[in-house]
């Protein structure tokens, strides 16, 4: 018969392996959409629907909670009101709502400054590498990797 520490030891295990597979498929889902919308400039509506049914789960099993409250709701309506004016794409919109629920408030400034800076880094090293100003631009890496910061911290 297993004693309590051993049982411990197991749940404990049990866990990491769990918290790890939840961040492979972050990981993997995040690094797909990176790489179409570098190559393609879209994210398809595909893309976010496996969004749902991946990150989701793989969200609350890294004991992430959703925020529902009316800074939330506005935080939508502003990200909405962009791409509707066509600031950014609609696949960035969707991407945003996707993960709008998830992010921290109060870390919020931090990752929409960390947003701006590593978009701007984007836009530098792209027209340093083409010679001129690029007519489009990927925002799925800068949109994931500030969304990855707040999440994490």
């Amino acid at each position: 018969m297993p004693s309590n520490k051993h049982l411990r030891c197991f749940r404990y295990f049990a866990l990491m392996v769990v918290h790890f597979l939840a961040l492979a498929v972050c990981l993997v889902w995040g690094a797909a959409v990176i790489l179409r919308d570098l190559a393609t400039f879209r994210i398809s509506n595909r893309s976010i629907s496996w969004g749902v049914v991946l990150l989701w789960p793989a969200f609350y099993l890294l004991n992430l909670r959703v925020q529902l409250n009316l800074f939330v709701l506005l935080l939508c309506a502003l990200v909405l009101i962009s791409g509707l004016s066509s600031l950014i794409g609609m696949g960035d919109v969707k991407l945003m709502l996707l993960l709008a629920p998830w992010i921290h408030q109060e870390k919020i400034a931090s990752s929409i400054a960390l947003l701006i800076a590593f978009s701007w880094l984007q836009l530098i090293a792209i027209t340093l590498k083409q010679r001129r100003f690029p007519k489009r631009i990927a925002f799925a890496p800068a949109i994931l990797f500030a969304a990855a910061l707040n999440m994490a911290t």
